[in-house]
């Protein structure tokens, strides 16, 4: 008997003594008061207190998930780490912010505990399930892995909208930066073509045309504003313009003298060039005033529906203006020879063209007018009404020819004689008339052909050189002096001058120029002809810039997508990604080669991980697990063995 009771005695102890080699499973229950539970007892008493504080550390900060850890030997009920970490994490009534890190150290898995709510995507979660798997715990560094979570938890990245911001920011500095470097540019082509003469006179011949275009644009809306508010109220503003085409006058003359068949010395195209700059320069400078007045005066923002209402009539009055020059050309065409008719043959097609831009701005001005958008319905009314007064110009320019063609023709038959061209050019059929009699209405029958001329350059405004703008001029000056001569035969002389001229105006006025604005595109972006080669430049540059903004976003698009797909602030660093790939396309496009191929390949959310297997177990999917039952929607981030 005592020999049983000492045996069962042995074997008791050894029981006892081998109880510690045995893995212990635990379920899950309810973790200890701090944020660190060691059931598994594999933390000194020393590293525990030191976990504790890192942990708690972290809870303290608003911005950060708060983390808790729990190591035991085995998961039991359930056995799957995953599983065990979420109802562990329910049972504690763990919130969105708050995750469970459960680590069986015998059992070698672990998994971390998460809401969909929180601020880590499941991504983010795995990326660190992976980190610390692979890194710490497979070497049983507990303390390292606590430490490195941790570490990870505390750097949550910067929300989206702080990276679209800064890349505004920068976007914005870029624009500016280029617009310096442009600026610079321009001046710097500048200064290289008026170093030579012939540069000179392009740049003088193109900064004409385009202040003869801004004041005939202000001299047709003065007519509408005149027309609607009386002479009284618009007469300092007609004395203006007047100073201004004064000026421009003697411009033309200016490049007339540069354009005629003398040969100038360097200094007279160098002083003559430098004349012109200046009065087309004082020209802009005093049309400031006059277009702040008329905007001022009209007010047409403010009341919009009589504007729409009047500018509708207007289109429909236009309109019927068509169907009368049709109605002019058509017996002209049997009567007077294709050449003659060059300025004029196609006018009723561009009515046409006009009033369908007019219809296209009128759209626009409905819309802006519903939306009480006053910049819109002023830029809205300008252009409409710049159509319309081109439609109206181009009108007057067939039925005055019509009226001078009537007149001459029916002069012609009681006249015994017609007088040739001293040059032994053809003349128009009026100017063979007035060449043998040159009275009172002679000379009304050359302003006629005059005023044919001008309409034509009026409605084409910015379309036409500056040598057939100096013409015009010409012209101008030769019937005036017509008028005031009181010698026959020089009277003679500049009637046939003025013809000539006004001939060779009408004539260049018809050659239609491709420069006619597709009405999609929008408004008051008529251009001349003839650009400098600084202005090209420029224009080119924005092209390539913009088609490099666009491929560069493109790139960056899909470079974002690839790189930042499910990461935390994937959304941020796709429109990092956009956006840089913009800014970098542009600059790309507009001073480098200009494909705009280039896109960003960088950002934050840089590189993406390629998720290789723990040393020990089998690599898992990278999903995470929703469970249908307990509160809250958590997941875990899939567990991992290590």
């Amino acid at each position: 008997m005592r020999r049983g009771t000492t045996l069962g005695a042995v074997l008791l102890a050894g029981a006892l003594a081998l109880a510690p080699l045995a893995a212990h499973a635990a379920q899950p229950d309810e973790l200890e008061s701090g944020h660190l539970t060691d059931a598994s007892g594999v933390l000194s008493a020393s590293e525990e207190r030191d976990l504790e504080a890192r942990l708690t550390a972290l809870a303290e900060k608003r911005d950060r998930p708060e983390l808790f850890v729990v190591f035991v030997d085995d998961f039991e009920s359930p056995s799957d780490a995953a599983q065990w970490a979420d109802r562990t994490a329910e049972r504690n009534n763990l919130g969105d912010d708050q995750y469970l890190l459960a680590v069986a150290t015998e059992g070698r898995a672990l998994a971390i505990s998460y809401d969909d709510a929180g601020p880590l995507s499941e991504d983010r979660v795995l990326e660190i399930e992976e980190g610390l798997g692979s890194g710490y715990l497979a070497d049983d560094d507990w303390t390292g892995g606590v430490a490195y979570v941790a570490a990870e938890f505390d750097e949550v990245p910067l929300p989206w909208w702080v990276w679209a911001l800064g890349i505004v920011a920068f976007a914005g500095l870029i624009y500016v930066i280029t617009l310096v470097v442009k600026l610079s540019r321009r001046k710097a082509a500048l200064a290289l073509e008026l170093r030579t003469l012939d540069g000179q006179r392009k740049r003088a011949a193109v900064t004409l045309v385009r202040a003869d275009e801004a004041l005939r644009t202000s001299e047709q809306e003065l007519g509408f504003v005149t027309a609607e508010f009386g002479d009284e109220a618009t007469a300092e503003l007609q004395a203006v313009l007047a100073e201004g085409r004064t000026a421009l006058d003697r411009a033309f003359e200016l490049q007339a003298l540069l354009e005629d068949a003398t040969e100038d010395t360097p200094s007279d195209t160098r002083k003559w060039t430098d004349e012109i700059r200046a009065l087309c320069a004082q020209v802009d400078r005093s049309l400031n005033d006059p277009r702040r007045q008329l905007a001022e005066l009209r007010g047409v923002a403010k009341d919009s529906a009589a504007t729409l209402a009047r500018l509708t009539k207007a289109r429909a009055e236009a309109g019927e203006l068509v169907a009368v020059a049709d109605g002019r050309i058509a017996p002209l065409r049997a009567t007077v020879a294709p050449e003659r008719l060059a300025g004029i043959a196609d006018d009723p097609d561009e009515m046409r063209e006009r009033l369908a831009h007019a219809d296209e701005w009128l759209a626009r001005l409905k819309e802006a007018a519903a939306r009480g958008r006053a910049t819109a319905i002023v830029t809205a009314v300008r252009e409409i009404e710049r159509d319309l007064a081109e439609v109206r110009q181009l009108h007057t320019a067939v039925t005055t020819f019509a009226a001078a063609e009537a007149a001459d023709a029916s002069a012609a038959a009681g006249s015994p004689a017609a007088v040739a061209d001293p040059a032994g050019g053809a003349l128009p059929s009026f100017a063979r008339t007035t060449l043998a009699v040159t009275g009172d209405r002679d000379i009304d029958r050359v302003a006629a052909a005059l005023r044919v001329a001008e309409n034509s350059v009026a409605a084409r405004a910015g379309q036409l050189t500056a040598q057939t703008l100096a013409k015009l001029t010409a012209a101008q000056k030769s019937l005036e002096l017509a008028r005031t001569s009181p010698d026959p035969e020089t009277k003679a002389t500049h009637v046939r001058a003025a013809l000539a001229l006004a001939d060779q105006v009408q004539v260049a006025a018809g050659v239609r120029s491709a420069s006619w604005p597709d009405p999609a595109r929008g408004g008051g972006h008529r251009r001349p002809l003839r650009t400098s080669a600084a202005a090209s430049d420029d224009d080119g540059m924005g092209a390539k810039a913009g088609i490099g903004a666009v491929s560069g976003g493109a790139i960056g698009l899909f470079s974002g997508l690839g790189v930042a797909s499910g990461q935390d602030g994937a959304a941020g660093a796709i429109v990092l990604f956009v956006l840089g790939g913009a800014v970098l396309g542009a600059l790309s496009g507009a001073f480098g080669g200009g494909d705009g191929s280039s896109g960003s390949s960088s950002g934050w959310g840089g590189s993406s991980r390629s998720r290789s297997s723990f040393r020990s177990g089998s690599s898992r999917s990278s999903s995470g697990r929703s469970r249908s039952s307990g509160g809250g929607g958590r997941s875990s981030g899939g567990g991992r063995r290590f």
